[in-house]
């Protein structure tokens, strides 16, 4: 049993580490943008099975630039946009997906592929059951292997 003398230097403990455990929370960093030279890609369930009709935009500020759907083989392509956007993949029973996305010129020094394959997770999750990919061979490990993702 700690001393009464002890009692300021405990709570004084906890309370650094308490706000330690705050400033860690807070150094938490949103993912890099995906850096594409034209923005196409691929959506589709964890099973592999394409999401045909999904919403696909490119906003900047909040407002809408660029839309599209996916056709019936779950495909999307967005022509002649070139910047910062937020990327978003919407289609009711499956997950949001919201990416950041540089495309274009900005894109060149850090070029991750030309296409974005997105496994959409179910309706009930958020941003974070969804996986994004910019190389064809993890995406297609992750869809051989339900319920894994990763990017």
């Amino acid at each position: 049993m700690p001393r009464r003398n002890d009692i300021p230097k405990i709570l004084a403990a906890v309370a650094l580490v308490s706000a330690a455990g705050v400033a860690v929370r807070a150094q938490i960093e949103a993912p890099r943008p995906y850096h594409v030279s034209r923005l196409r890609g691929l959506y589709v369930d964890y099973k592999g099975n394409p999401i045909p009709g999904a919403t696909v935009t490119l906003d900047q500020d909040d407002v809408v630039k660029y839309s599209t759907q996916t056709d019936r083989a779950g495909r999307f392509e967005i022509r002649h946009a070139l910047g910062r956007y937020s990327l978003h993949v919407d289609k009711k029973g499956y997950s949001t997906v919201d990416r950041q996305v540089v495309v274009g010129l900005e894109a060149v020094t850090y070029l991750h592929g030309s296409t974005l394959y997105v496994i959409a997770g179910p309706g009930a999750c958020t941003d974070d059951c969804s996986t994004v990919f910019t190389s064809r061979g993890k995406f297609e490990k992750a869809i051989r292997r339900p319920g894994q993702g990763g990017s």
